[in-house]
């Protein structure tokens, strides 16, 4: 009998080792941001923005009220301009340019073309670091009553490509390339200015974060009519 039930477990371990792995991985799949939170994934720009403001939250503690997303500035002609990620901090305001691209990437700080290369098919786009200036300038102006406001703009890449950049400026920071978010805030002072109307800032910035769909289809219709 002893050797009959020996057998039997001998035959069944390895089918509740397998029952046990399948439940963890349904574990984590169910306890996955992207399950909880699918909205957030259905383009490849709206995972990459969660993937740093999930990274932002976890590692670096930034408070959800200070982070963000989909910012869409007035500019001075009566348009928008709209910032991927922005987080209001004591040392100013971080400006994030989320770019998920795949395969390789090749640019020059200098010029306003890059070019990707998936595969055989190449394809152009602006320049992220001239295109995060223009976010700084218009936010700049829009905050223009608090005075010099410290502002730092970034692109991130969520590395999924391979990014070969050169002549980079004294404030092209690529994010994994030639500059890490820790060393940039390590190196910058809280601000006084920043101390003094941090509240009146995020409370200006906070109803322009993802507006109603209104004004998501204005600023789109603009981008395809330039």
């Amino acid at each position: 009998m002893a050797g009959a039930v020996t057998t039997m477990m001998f035959f069944l371990l390895p089918f509740a080792i397998l029952l046990l792995f399948i439940a963890f991985i349904l574990w984590i799949v169910f306890n996955s941001d992207r399950f909880k939170n699918p909205e957030e994934y259905k383009t490849k720009g709206s995972s990459g923005e969660r993937i740093i403001y999930k990274t932002l939250m976890e590692k670096f503690h930034v408070p959800e009220r200070q982070m963000l997303r989909n910012v869409y500035i007035p500019t001075t002609n009566g348009e928008t301009t709209e910032i991927d990620l922005l987080v209001v901090s004591k040392k100013g305001l971080l400006v994030f340019e989320v770019k998920n691209y795949a395969g390789n990437i090749y640019g020059d700080a200098r010029y306003k073309k890059w070019i990707q290369y998936l595969g055989k098919k190449k394809s152009y786009f602006y320049n992220p670091f001239m295109q995060n200036r223009t976010h700084v300038k218009h936010l700049r102006k829009f905050l223009s009553e608090y005075g010099n406001i410290p502002m730092i703009p970034m692109v991130t890449t969520i590395s999924r490509g391979k990014w070969k950049i050169r002549n980079y400026g004294p404030e092209d920071y690529l994010l994994g390339y030639n500059s890490h978010l820790a060393d940039l805030l390590l190196n910058t002072p809280d601000s006084e200015l920043m101390a003094q109307h941090f509240n009146a800032i995020l409370s200006k910035l906070t109803p322009l974060s993802r507006p109603d769909e209104t004004v998501q289809e204005e600023h789109i219709e603009r981008i395809k009519a330039h």
